[in-house]
């Protein structure tokens, strides 16, 4: 029986929480409207921005340890499209198109179709070069390629004229999404996790087998927290500030 990565547990386990925590705010502030302008809190974007970076390399990271990445490519992208309907139906200001769970299925599955030609490419270079071009695609769905600020050229407004495109990094106008993460450039911080997860295991430090009571086990249940949580969450806050309201 092949040892677990325990450590890689804790770690997400400690993203899904984190994320846990995030998303009880937004539904106090945002959906119950104690503070509308939260989301817009510097320090916010990058708790929310932390938790997508984290979970996206992991995702990569484990790209390595699973067997069926058609088949599970194939169910998160389903559990995704059913996280869309949910929100949707519940709260259709704030629904989630293209949100993270479709985003993981959808880079588990174009990394599987890639997998002959990025296994031969050496696991460090192609580490920095799809951190390179993540952070360079970063700004896309604006119409921007810019790096640390510093425009280097806009693209072309046709590009964004059709929401056939959405879910490669070009958003028609008009289009909202309380969570949005297309394949540009989010896939290529998968595929920097896919790198690292090549150079990380091919001789695993034997802290990888060290395992973080409680946040080891949330993070082996990650995806059954993930799609409970949200829910939980609505009901509580929706009974909390019902009562605050009298």
């Amino acid at each position: 029986m092949t040892r677990r990565y325990s450590l890689l547990d804790g770690v997400r386990g400690l993203t899904v929480l984190s994320m846990i925590a995030y998303h009880f705010s937004f539904d106090w502030f945002i959906i119950q409207g104690f503070d509308p302008a939260w989301r817009s809190i510097p320090a916010v974007h990058i708790w929310q921005q932390s938790i997508c970076w984290t979970f996206l390399l992991l995702a990569g990271v484990s790209f390595h340890l699973g067997h069926h990445h058609w088949r599970n490519g194939i169910v998160i992208s389903l559990w995704g499209l059913a996280v869309t309907a949910v929100t949707v139906l519940a709260e259709p200001e704030e629904a989630i198109w293209y949100g993270v769970l479709t985003c993981h299925g959808a880079c588990l599955l174009l990394a599987a179709a890639s997998e002959n030609i990025w296994k031969r490419i050496p696991a460090l270079p192609g580490g920095l070069v799809s951190f390179a071009l993540f952070a360079l695609t970063y700004d896309v769905q604006m119409g921007l390629i810019r790096v640390l600020g510093v425009t280097l050229c806009r693209l072309p407004a046709s590009w964004y004229g059709s929401g056939w495109l959405t879910i490669a990094g070009f958003p028609a106008p008009g289009f909202v999404s309380s969570d949005y993460f297309p394949l540009l450039p989010w896939f290529f911080l998968y595929l920097t996790g896919v790198f690292l997860g090549s150079i990380l295991l091919k001789k695993p430090p034997e802290v990888l087998w060290r395992k973080i009571p409680v946040l080891d086990w949330i993070g082996r249940h990650s995806l059954l927290l993930y799609l409970l949580h949200q829910p939980v969450g609505m009901v509580l806050t929706t009974a909390v500030a019902g009562l605050l309201r009298g």
